[in-house]
């Protein structure tokens, strides 16, 4: 064997140079694909170089499961430099599934790095469990330069869970109770007395009868029931007043309050459009307004109101000091809103003199 021929190169793959340049460029779209991946899943808010929009649940419900009924607190903030203003919208009563119980005004607070922050808050419940969104929120920036952009809240997703148990296992019947039977004494007892009452009942009713027929006593005049006719905005004014000098809060007697004041609006719902209120649940009541011609804002009123004071009574809602303060003036306001203006009335003219 000649240990000193040459030995032969390992078989080694040559490239082309349009192939790598080809993995170069495939290499290059994957990674731009997966960083703009990473971006569109995780949104934490919608900004621009010069304001930004968050939109969240308040902390301290966040961390509780939410459940049919609740009443949920978004915040919408909008940070943005100090000589720009921020226009947030108004949401409307009904928004799409959820129902707006409560929002605050804007305010803007001036922050330590120079910035500014301006942010609202909106009440929402749900009545039905599920996975929900928000609808889309737009907040409007006006720049310092005149100029203005449209900014787009980023959407949240609720999940409503129901009150009810799921405890659905069957379980076996219970066996029939067995009872000691009667004994017969106390009914022969109670039979006794019971025909002594029925014999004293018979006897007085004859005695009543004879002595209404010896005596001829005419009739006692019955008092005719008393109808209050003033206007219904001044029997509910009258009425919240008298609510009012109660003093119910500042005795803790915050539920007492709530259906002072809801029955109040029931009985001026009545006299201004003829429904019967009180008789009626909100929900019911909700239908009715439907097929009257009332404005939107005011059953949206009547509705927020009326909810709240439910929210008290029946779903052990504790409301804020200034919600509570406030309820007086609001249904104060209510009343005003939907009392009609009195048309005005047009001089007589003077009848014409009769020529001499």
């Amino acid at each position: 064997m000649n240990f000193f021929a040459p030995q032969q190169p390992p078989n080694v793959i040559h490239l082309p140079p349009n192939a790598l340049r080809f993995a170069f460029h495939l290499l290059l779209i994957i990674s731009l694909f997966a960083v703009l991946t990473t971006i569109r899943i995780f949104p934490v808010s919608a900004q621009t170089p010069d304001a930004e929009v968050e939109f969240f649940v308040e902390s301290s419900e966040a961390e509780e499961p939410l459940t049919v009924g609740d009443r949920i607190r978004l915040r919408l903030e909008v940070y943005h430099p100090v000589e720009s203003t921020v226009l947030l919208p108004q949401v409307e009563p009904e928004w799409e599934l959820f129902e707006v119980v409560d929002q605050t005004p804007p305010q803007t607070v001036q922050n330590e790095d120079g910035t500014a922050t301006t942010g609202k808050d909106i009440v929402v419940t749900l009545f039905e469990p599920g996975q929900y969104q928000t609808p889309r929120v737009v907040v409007t920036h006006r720049k310092s330069d005149g100029s203005q952009e449209e900014l787009a809240a980023p959407v949240i997703s609720l999940n409503i869970t129901t009150v009810l148990t799921d405890d659905t296992e069957l379980r076996d019947i219970k066996p029939q109770a067995e009872l000691p039977e009667p004994a017969v004494w106390p009914w022969l007892v109670g039979g006794f007395l019971l025909s002594l009452l029925l014999t004293g009942l018979l006897v007085g009713a004859v005695l009543w009868v004879y002595h209404r027929w010896r005596t001829q006593a005419l009739p006692l005049d019955v008092p005719l029931p008393v109808i209050d006719t003033r206007p219904p905005e001044v029997i509910a004014h009258a009425e919240l007043d008298r609510i009012e000098a109660l003093g119910l809060p500042a005795q803790s007697r915050i539920k007492e309050h709530y259906s002072l004041v809801a029955n109040c609006l029931r009985y001026y719902i009545e006299g201004r459009y003829n429904l019967p209120a009180l008789e009626q649940t909100t929900g019911e009541l909700r239908t009715a307004f439907r097929r009257l011609t009332v404005p939107m804002r005011d059953v949206a009123a009547f509705m927020s109101l009326l909810s709240e004071s439910d929210f008290v009574k029946f779903a052990r809602y504790q409301p804020r000091a200034e919600e509570v303060h406030s309820l007086i003036d609001r249904a104060r306001t209510v009343v005003d809103a939907t009392t009609p203006v009195p048309e005005p009335v047009e001089p007589v003219a003077p009848e014409a003199e009769v020529a001499a």
